[in-house]
């Protein structure tokens, strides 16, 4: 890629480029151009303009009016950020979408309601990375699933509620990793299973029958359900990663991957490093949220490009650098909002030949004459653009989520900071005085605004309130669900609490070192548990608490050694996939 060693650490460079990316942070402002109120993710006090989709990319403006010569006697990024504070923004990243103004990168949806980062989606709210889910809610990683609630990292699934790392599961609920099962409710490491209650095999009458006396719809119920889960969960054993036809690879939730490191959350890769959300890509460095490029280096948010190096927002571009909201443009540096342009510094156009030896002597002063940030950090050629230029705050951004800060240290760190709007809702419910079941609530929960129950005091974006939209509640009622007592925002923290660190750690398999019969394990995996060792009905809550085996670990484990996104400080016991697959395959 021909760019100098980079003087920021993986964490840093993925926390700078992910302070450019606003994903959820939506205001209600006017578009500077047409003057029509609009969803943004740039609230109304922004030094540059904000125009709505139609207006952007109609012909009623165009960048190369804002071009700038390029004045050697200043460093590069004071120049951009001249530039940036003039050329107009996109409101929001939404195309090809029917009724999804609540949305932020986000193609081809209908009905979809804050959500954000998916694609061919329909009749869903509160989602975030999904692919072709429909009537889904609460949910994030989610791809070809339909009627989802609280699912996770779940794919090919149908009437799923708290599902997390399931696959073509069917009718079921307070599931973890699990394939190909269906009425099933509360199982760890499922296999082709069928009428499982927490571990225990049953019949197809005598599961029914236990299901019928739970009180489902009641939210007292569905925390008592929830903990038991949770319980659940820390008593079985786990598998150092979701590597799923990967070589030479390592990171977690990877489909098809050869030659990766560090990468986390993606398929179809070829030779790539230090990069997260990313599909159908090939020699690629430092990236989030790209799919179908080639040899790109510090990217985000772009598609369809190839050679780029430290590019925002872009499609179908190619040898390009510095760029931001730039497409089907090629040989540019510098610039902001160009389309169909090529041969350009900072928007203004040259002859070929021109703009080669400049762009070669521009690299040079950037390295003579770095810029410095606030607390006197150096940027010469090769770092990505500076978080303190970021059009966004960091409590906005993408960076809030992955690398939590508060705002004294975001402030001492010489980043923006934006304070919350001031928020009057007169509530007229409290969570605590919902009636306990969804059957009990009427069409008329819609029009109250429920208070949140962290009230503010937390520090993941809390709206203090919220309502029921229609839809939401016609599902509640369908899916038998209690209505939620945290707001949008807060629902969705919890749920990334419930995923792993983007960040891996050098660990031991923590198998017990004797390898019985495979095939003896493997009908726990299938939903028969009194058939192995011998104990009748011993359940699939009991599996991996075998006495025996966790006391010889001590003396005769597995020396297998990996990475995983599993914290050593974590409870969980790690299984290398050799140990994992004889137990549970």
């Amino acid at each position: 890629m021909a760019v100098p060693a980079p003087t920021f650490c993986p964490a840093c460079r993925a926390q700078r480029r992910m302070a450019w990316r606003n994903e959820r942070s939506l205001h209600k402002r006017d578009c500077d151009l047409c003057k029509k109120s609009v969803i943004s993710i740039y609230p109304q006090e922004t030094p540059f303009p904000v125009y709505c989709r139609k207006c952007w990319y109609s012909d009623k403006w165009d960048p190369i009016k804002y071009e700038k010569n390029y004045d050697f006697e200043k460093p590069f990024f004071t120049q951009y950020k001249e530039l940036q504070d003039k050329v107009p923004r996109l409101a929001v990243w939404n195309s090809k979408c029917i009724n999804s103004d609540y949305t932020n990168q986000s193609y081809n949806n209908k009905n979809v309601y804050f959500s954000f980062g998916l694609k061919d989606c329909e009749d869903s709210a509160y989602v975030n990375y999904a692919v072709e889910a429909k009537d889904t809610l609460d949910s994030a990683f989610v791809n070809n699933s339909e009627s989802l609630y609280s699912c996770i990292n779940t794919e090919k699934s149908y009437r799923g509620k708290f599902l997390q790392e399931c696959e073509a599961c069917v009718d079921s609920a307070f599931l973890y990793n699990c394939r190909n099962c269906q009425n099933c409710f509360g199982g760890i490491n499922l296999r082709g299973a069928e009428h499982v209650f927490f571990g225990e095999k049953l019949s197809k009458e005598e599961y029914e029958k236990k299901i019928s006396r739970l009180n489902l719809g009641s939210y007292k119920t569905q925390q008592e359900l929830k903990q038991k889960f949770e319980d659940l969960k820390r008593k079985t054993i786990f598998r150092y990663a979701k590597l799923v036809n990967c070589t030479n690879s390592t990171g977690d939730h990877l489909i098809n991957a050869k030659n990766c490191a560090n990468t986390f959350d993606g398929f179809e890769l070829d030779n790539v490093r230090h990069s997260t959300w990313v599909f159908r890509n090939k020699e690629v460095s430092d990236i989030y949220g790209v799919g179908d490029s080639e040899f790109l280096y510090e990217c985000i948010s772009i598609e369809e490009v190839q050679n780029i190096k430290f590019g925002i927002v872009g499609h179908i571009a190619h040898h390009a650098e510095f760029i931001d909201l730039c497409f089907s443009s090629s040989n540019i540096f510098g610039c902001i909002g160009l389309r169909n342009k090529e041969y350009s510094i900072l928007n203004k156009q040259y002859p070929k030949e021109k703009y080669e030896t400049l762009i070669e002597k521009i690299k040079r002063q950037m390295s003579e004459m770095p810029y410095k940030d606030a607390r006197g950090r150096e940027y010469k050629y090769g770092e990505f653009f500076p978080i303190e230029i970021s059009p966004f705050a960091y409590n906005n951004s993408l960076a809030k989520e992955r690398f939590p800060l508060t705002k004294e240290q975001v402030e001492k760190e010489g980043y923006r900071w934006q304070e919350e709007e001031k928020r009057d809702y007169k509530t007229t419910r409290d969570p605590q005085d919902l009636p306990d079941n969804i059957k009990d609530l009427s069409d008329s929960i819609t029009e109250e605004i429920i208070g949140c129950e962290h009230k503010g005091e937390c520090n993941e974006g809390c709206t203090t309130a919220f309502k029921i939209t229609p839809p939401e509640f016609q599902f509640y009622k369908k899916m038998n669900i209690p209505l939620p007592h945290l707001c949008p925002n807060c629902r969705h923290y919890a749920r990334l609490a419930q995923r792993n660190p983007l960040k891996l750690w050098n660990r031991t398999c923590q198998c017990a070192g004797i390898k019985s019969d495979p095939s003896t394990h493997s009908t726990h995996a299938q939903g028969h548990p009194e058939k192995s060792r011998g104990a009748k009905n011993s359940g699939q809550e009991n599996i991996y608490t075998n006495t025996k085996a966790h006391d010889t670990h001590k003396e005769n484990h597995c020396a297998n050694e990996f990475e995983t996104s599993f914290a050593p400080e974590k409870e969980n016991t790690i299984y290398c996939k050799e140990c994992y697959d004889a137990e549970i395959a």
